[in-house]
């Protein structure tokens, strides 16, 4: 063979041996694309953010995270079309559903409502891995404490109460007790010591300054403390979001959301009594099924009224209800109730409430509500006033109701529940109300285990201390599988939810009047 073919010979085999190696590229490059190794992977463990809250836990998706590591827009910080940016919208949709497991633990679920989820995804160069897992309680635990930043930030927004006054306008007020339980601290029960923690101090100082806008109000937390940004990082908790705004429609949805209408709830127009009780507009010689909810609303609104935001804290401390014996009493029924009240210079004062003449069809006002500010605690306590020749004097213990004939009669089912059809049924006041009272147990701890028999229904597993495992370690129904979230009882049994949300409203207004 001459030069010039072996010339062409080699350009040849040059030629073909470039298109062996670009034909193994391409068959390299179409396997990386398809198996999606050129896609970022997001390790959905890492991004699984635990709280905790009365000892239940619930397991979220850590989105914000999620969108900075992955270097995608932020809709927080950025006005973002959502729509051209499927990735994000994906990212900010996924869930974890979490479901207690037979042995113990729990399975955790990567979830999502769009449809197109994991394309949506790919298209943002993104996919999921470590979408599904078991968690023990150890595991859980210990999410929860790496999860604990220091320090911890809390949002004052997430902590509105939004209520009414009495002209009908909207009162925000801080959530004090659910934001102690977000802080971590581990605060004795001891309301004495408690005082001394500088950090609990600080939280009872919060309060909201409400500015009217234009278009809505500007909302600025607010304290009696001058150094209580400091009090607080001292203890670890630093608060965001002190300042925004609201418009109207969102503080009324915030109000709607608070205060569902329950249609089912017996109205205060409609009061009766029965079991020593009469009728409308008659004297009530019992409380018993009679709904004390307006009448410890208009107490509560008069008491507002009276001290307007200079209070720091109230706490009912005596309840008592007084029957006329006879025409010559001033009043046909007195419903007292005291509260302790710190004011916001922290002096400490005693408020003795009385509503007059209640009725079983009388609609009660904080117009109806005399005020007395008693000197000493035992000053406000006393019932001296209410003349005993004259006056039946009953006294109520933590919400208690008073009436003849089950009085100590056990309100539980032979299987030991309250509300057997409380995860699917809506339980009203009128319900409450109407409970029986065991000698052994007062209505707000009839409320708590109102509370947690869904919980325990569900499979959760109190501590072993706890008086609801003791309780209800005696039924066969009761198989416990570990700590059972909030969220998990809402996914599957959404009027359960709403009935765990309307015992605790019961119980702050019973604690707080």
């Amino acid at each position: 063979m001459n030069a010039k073919g072996k010339q062409t010979l080699f350009m040849i085999l040059t030629v073909l041996l470039c298109l062996v190696v670009l034909a193994a590229a391409g068959v390299v490059c179409y396997g990386y694309f398809s198996r999606g190794m050129n896609l970022r992977a997001v390790d959905m463990q890492k991004y699984a953010k635990v709280e905790m809250e009365d000892e239940v836990y619930t397991v979220s998706v850590d989105a914000d995270a999620i969108v900075r590591d992955m270097h995608l827009p932020n809709p927080k910080s950025t006005t973002l079309d959502l729509d051209r940016y499927p990735d994000v919208a994906t990212v900010y949709s996924l869930t974890f559903l979490v479901t207690p497991r037979e042995e113990g633990g729990w399975l955790i679920q990567t979830g999502s409502d769009r449809a197109t989820a994991a394309e949506d995804l790919r298209k943002g160069g993104l996919k999921l891995i470590n979408t599904e897992w078991t968690w023990t309680e150890t595991d859980m635990k210990t999410a929860y404490r790496a999860g604990l930043e220091y320090p911890r930030k809390l949002s004052m927004k997430k902590y509105v109460l939004c209520g009414k006054n009495s002209m009908g306008g909207y009162v925000l007020t801080v959530d004090h007790e659910r934001m102690l339980r977000a802080t971590g601290w581990d605060l004795p029960d001891d309301e004495a010591t408690r005082k001394a923690h500088t950090g609990y101090k600080a939280v009872l100082s919060l309060g909201y300054y409400i500015t009217p806008l234009v278009q809505g109000f500007l909302v600025e937390t607010s304290s009696t403390l001058e150094n209580v940004y400091a009090m607080l990082l001292e203890n670890g908790v630093k608060l965001t979001d002190t300042t925004w705004t609201y418009t109207l429609e969102e503080v009324e949805t915030l109000y709607e959301e608070q205060h569902p209408v329950e249609p089912e709830t017996v109205s205060a127009a409609n009061m009766t009594a029965s079991a020593g009780g009469q009728a409308d507009g008659v004297l009530l010689t019992s409380l018993y099924q009679v709904d004390q909810s307006p009448v410890r609303r208009a107490i509560q609104e008069a008491r507002e009224q009276h001290f307007g935001d200079g209070v720091k804290s109230s706490e009912v401390i005596g309840s008592c209800f007084a029957v006329a014996k006879d025409e010559a009493a001033e009043h046909g029924n007195v419903f007292r109730i005291v509260y302790a009240i710190t004011t916001a210079d922290d002096a400490q004062k005693y408020l003795v409430a009385d509503l007059f003449d209640l009725t079983g069809g009388s609609l009660p006002t904080a117009a109806d509500v005399r005020l007395v500010e008693k000197g000493s605690r035992d000053e406000a306590l006393g019932t001296s006033d209410l003349d005993p020749g004259r006056y039946t004097v009953q006294i109520l213990t933590e919400g208690a109701m008073v009436y003849p004939e089950d009085n100590g009669a056990s309100p539980f089912s032979v299987d030991g529940l309250l509300f057997p059809d409380s995860l699917t049924e809506r339980i009203t006041e009128a319900d409450v109300w109407s409970l029986a009272i065991p000698e052994d147990k007062t209505l707000l701890q009839l409320l708590g285990f109102a509370r947690n028999e869904i919980f325990a229904r569900c499979g959760n597993k109190f501590s072993d201390t706890s008086a609801y495992t003791r309780f209800y370690a005696d039924y066969p129904w009761y198989q416990p599988k570990g700590s059972v979230s909030y969220n998990t009882i809402k996914a599957k049994y959404p009027v359960a939810a709403e009935n765990i949300d309307f015992f605790k409203a019961m119980e702050k207004l019973i604690k707080e009047g």
